[in-house]
């Protein structure tokens, strides 16, 4: 992903993407992540859903509870596009 071309929007609609895929291949809920990392299941719906972006907190709680690097996490997320 050439990051000069990309919009905003495009990148926090491929991290919901590459979320909701990691999710569910983990098997959980968005309640189950949400409760894992301390959250609420509509902030995770928000981030799979590309209305909201992580911050880099919640990006490494994410990336440890769904068992993946975050640097692996980011470049799912750059491969998308």
């Amino acid at each position: 992903m050439n990051l000069l071309f990309v919009t905003d929007e495009q990148i926090i609609k491929a991290f919901g993407e590459v979320l909701k895929e990691l999710r569910e291949v983990n098997g959980l809920s968005q309640e189950a992540l949400a409760h894992a990392i301390k959250s609420h299941a509509t902030h995770i719906s928000r981030l799979e859903n590309g209305h909201k972006q992580p911050t880099l907190t919640t990006l490494f709680k994410i990336a440890d509870r769904l068992d993946i690097n975050p640097e692996e996490l980011i470049s799912k997320v750059r491969s998308k596009r």
